[in-house]
């Protein structure tokens, strides 16, 4: 995931491929971010893949699948660890100081910090939603004072389902009063008035009935029909007298067509408001009335929600205070571990502390971590990151190594020529930390140090060789005598001796 220059691709060649494969079945941290990204390992190997380029277009793959740089690094972080004089150590980030000294800590802290962590999420939440309820106040006073109002207008206006129909039909009736008063009139002539010019139905139907009563003194077979036409003369009879009660009946009413035109006017004008027919003037009202509810219920809830947010930040402060308590403690253990760690390092007088500063409230406690030293006896202890010596800075990170290779869960570790500035005894110690760490993670040393080279369980020699007008690298795997004659290279120079042989074998023997 470090940055990538073209200078790493060989001469003549436009392309440079690197690739990992990582067994991960121990890592359930980067599993968990690789599942999350889609990137699933397959039988718990993961295969990284970066692929430089001249053209500038370089690619990042996890598993085949095309990633983004920062992922590839994020993954990358959680795999390999590397330590030489040059390189930005994880120790060195003053990011992951907290981590490291909680996971030193052990479970009770861990626990409290997830208590914590939990505890800050909800009340965060719990004040997010308090701060949209308070910010949007306004807003719901201006909108409550509104339907307000709107429920006062469509109440005070009485309105009935099908009112407007009736009113419209209502004002039919009242407009043409004196016009349906004589068509009632004239339809009462034609059924019962008449005159010798016209006479009245119900006189021609009697005449129908007589006629036909003599009738059936001759034809009984008519009676049937003498029933209808007597009937029909009895319903006309009757139909009279209802025609005589609507004219007789018919209201002539100027103010009252005004009053229906005011009346369909103000529902016209509820109708533009709040919909297009009378039920859904309703129909709004009863939507009205639930958001009044519904902002009611708001500021029952900023109620709530305020005396929650109270009782969480009590909770959050009184957890937090635990998880300081916490790590004071740890720091004190820390600090005595990895001053041991750096006396057998021949670094006697060297102090180390975990300095914890006062920080805004966060989900992780309320304090900020960094490991600060001091390898002189009277100065002041200071960031990692300003410790000078190269020799120191590579014991300094071997000694919180093997203190934390039991919490941190990085497997695999490089450490490029540790032994750089450092000789005799303290060659040889380094040499046993370097051993001690290897039984609890993956370590990989690169090294010109025969002392520590001789500790190691599997050796590698790594050399330049020429071919065709191109410089390659190559690595074997020594076996047997092989890793006795490189170790004598080392010890001798070109002289392969006898003693020099000897003092190998009984290097390589000690382990």
């Amino acid at each position: 995931g470090g940055r990538a220059y073209g200078e790493y691709i060989q001469s003549g060649k436009e392309k440079a491929l690197v690739q990992a494969v990582f067994e991960i079945g121990n890592l359930p941290d980067l599993i968990e971010v690789l599942e999350s990204a889609g990137l699933e390992p397959e039988d718990d190997y993961l295969i990284l893949t970066r692929q430089l380029s001249r053209s500038g277009r370089n690619f990042c793959r996890v598993n085949g699948q095309v990633t983004t740089l920062q992922l590839y690094k994020q993954v990358g972080n959680f795999l390999l660890d590397l330590h030489g004089q040059h390189e930005q150590q994880s120790l060195l980030n003053t990011g992951r100081h907290m981590e490291l000294l909680d996971r030193f800590s052990g479970e009770k802290l861990l626990d409290t910090k997830a208590k914590v962590k939990k505890i800050f999420r909800e009340w965060q939440s719990a004040k997010q939603k308090l701060d949209e309820i308070r910010t949007n106040r306004r807003e719901r006073v201006r909108k409550k004072d509104m339907l307000r109002f709107q429920v006062e207008e469509i109440d005070s206006a009485l309105l009935k389902e099908n009112e407007e129909e009736d009113l419209i039909a209502e004002k039919a009736r009242v407009a043409n009063a004196e016009t349906i008063a004589q068509l009632a009139q004239s339809g009462y002539e034609a059924l019962y008035g008449g005159d010798s010019h016209a006479p009245a139905a119900v006189d021609q139907l009697g005449k129908a009935v007589v006629s036909l009563e003599k009738l059936k003194e001759f034809d009984v077979g008519i009676e049937s029909l003498l029933e209808a036409v007597s009937s029909a003369m009895y319903q006309v009879e009757e139909a009279a007298r209802d025609l005589t009660f609507y004219r007789d009946n018919v209201e002539f009413q100027p103010g009252r067509l005004d009053e229906i035109e005011n009346r369909l006017s103000e529902i016209s004008r509820l109708k533009l408001k709040y919909g297009e027919y009378v039920t859904k003037i309703l129909s709004y009202r009863d939507y009205a009335i639930a958001e009044l509810e519904e902002l009611d219920n708001s500021e029952e809830m900023e109620s709530t929600l305020d005396q929650e947010c109270l009782e969480l930040e009590q909770s959050y402060k009184k957890l937090a205070h635990q998880l300081t308590e916490c790590r004071v403690n740890a720091t004190h253990k820390l600090k005595s571990a990895v001053e041991k760690e750096l006396h057998d390092l021949e670094m006697k007088g060297v102090l180390l502390e975990a300095k914890l500063t006062p920080s805004e409230q966060g989900p992780h406690g309320a304090e900020e971590v960094e490991f600060v030293i001091s390898t002189n006896p009277g100065e002041p202890p200071k960031p990692l990151a300003k410790v000078a010596s190269g020799g120191e800075l590579s014991r300094i990170m071997l000694a919180f190594k093997n203190i934390l290779a039991s919490v941190d869960q990085i497997p695999s570790l490089v450490f490029d020529e540790v032994d750089t500035g450092i000789g005799g005894k303290t060659l040889q110690a380094v040499a046993r930390k370097l051993e001690d760490l290897s039984h609890y993670r993956q370590t990989m040393v690169v090294t010109h140090a025969p002392t520590i080279a001789a500790l190691a369980d599997t050796h590698f020699h790594v050399h330049k060789y020429f071919d065709a007008d191109q410089t390659s690298i190559g690595i074997t795997l020594l076996k047997g005598e092989d890793r006795v004659k490189e170790l004598a290279r080392m010890l001798g120079g070109k002289e392969m001796s006898q003693p020099v042989l000897q003092h190998a074998r009984q290097l390589l023997e000690q382990k």
